[in-house]
């Protein structure tokens, strides 16, 4: 099987394991939310009413989820050539920023009443008994979802695995501020609310921060950029590896780096040196997305020259005027700090020539060297 079509196949696995697993949540969301709410108004718990609408914000955040889930698996087109992954880091923006919204004005709406020191909250055992399912089913919520969010290696899905575990943190919170209310000290619930509503601030702000990092390519970490230039480094032929740098798309690493080979290597064998990189790489970060390796024959930190040394023609077109030189049956030409190195091979060739290619070395400024070799059989194309 191709790694087109491998990859095809993960993507499209990708794809509905996080809508089925959205879905399942929508669900456990209405419920959950539907009934800490109608207790919540109630018994005028402020604590079960602000973890309703917590609840209420996860079914926003499960939707806006499946939307994206949509077209972040779409194929590449002519206007998104690496893809539409970006989708899914933008969708984790919107669930940040939604989370951050609904805290702000939870805090605002309940650091109100804290001030105005008004409550007629009714205490109630089965208040207690909702917050402490509402719990129980948040954190099997976060646990599941967080299992495929690693398996697949989606971020919007991890993200949204964590904001059930805020759920899980906010139920426990209200589950202490209900006791507090059964034991004749109703402000705590209200505290326990405004606790809420910085945990959900809080969680916002992480996701959509992280992803906005994303969206202006913030590079890989140091220690991942560690392990691709060792990984490079290790194929034989590879001197070293610079400039390298990478960036993330979803679950997605680009890589641009460049490798050094030696300067007198055939274009072909530093071409399989890259080749045999990539396939190194690739197996070895299976997040790899897109590889660009440049392949250098000297260290990009050398002078650079006011002047390039010339190409084929210009080299062959000045062996002319060397009669000796100019009737080779094969010219390999080598560059090195802008200076021309030549390999020139003969059938046959009179000794006068080593006379001539000391003399062209010595009156062409950009030629350095000239190696005569004398070509015995030939074998291949």
């Amino acid at each position: 099987m191709s790694k087109q079509s491998t990859n095809e196949n993960d993507s499209q696995n990708r794809q509905i394991v996080m809508r089925n697993i959205t879905a399942y949540g929508m669900i456990i969301n209405i419920v959950l939310a539907t009934g800490k709410f109608i207790v919540g108004t109630i018994y005028h718990s402020s604590g079960l009413i602000a973890d309703a609408l917590h609840s209420f914000s996860d079914l926003i955040s499960d939707i806006l989820i499946l939307v994206i889930n949509r077209f972040s698996h779409n194929d590449p087109d002519e206007n998104h050539p690496y893809g539409h992954a970006r989708f899914e880091t933008l969708g984790t923006v919107l669930l940040g920023s939604i989370l951050l919204i609904v805290g702000i004005s939870m805090g605002y709406e309940y650091g109100s009443d804290l001030i105005n020191t008004t409550s007629d909250v009714q205490p109630s055992w089965f208040s207690l008994a909702i917050v402490f399912i509402s719990l129980l089913c948040k954190e099997w919520q976060y646990r599941f979802t967080l299992v495929a969010a690693k398996k697949i290696r989606s971020p919007l899905l991890e993200a949204n695995a964590w904001h059930h575990r805020s759920d899980a943190f906010s139920s426990l919170v209200v589950f202490i501020g209900v006791l507090s209310t059964l034991a004749g000290y109703p402000i705590v619930e209200t505290i326990a609310a405004l606790f809420v509503a910085v945990l959900i601030s809080k969680m916002g702000f992480s996701l959509a921060w992280d992803a906005i990092q994303q969206l202006v390519d913030h590079g890989i970490s140091a220690e991942l950029k560690n392990e691709i230039s060792k990984t490079l480094s290790s194929i034989p032929g590879v001197r070293n590896t610079h400039m390298l740098r990478g960036r993330l798309m979803s679950n997605h690493i680009f890589i641009d780096a460049h490798i050094q080979v030696a300067s007198d290597i055939s274009v072909s064998e530093g071409h399989q040196i890259g080749d045999w990189a990539m396939r190194k790489l690739r197996a070895s970060q299976q997040d790899v997305q897109d590889i660009t390796l440049h392949v250098d024959y000297e260290a990009d930190n050398v002078s650079e020259s006011p002047t390039l040394a010339p190409l084929r023609p210009e080299i062959e077109s000045a062996l002319k005027n060397y009669p000796a030189l100019s009737h080779y049956d094969d010219l390999i030409i080598h560059f090195y700090q802008q200076k021309v190195h030549t390999v020139l091979i003969f059938n046959e060739f009179d000794e006068c020539i080593y006379e001539e290619a000391e003399r062209a070395i010595e009156e062409i400024s950009w030629l350095d060297s000239i190696r005569i070799l004398k070509q015995i059989r030939t074998y291949g194309p």
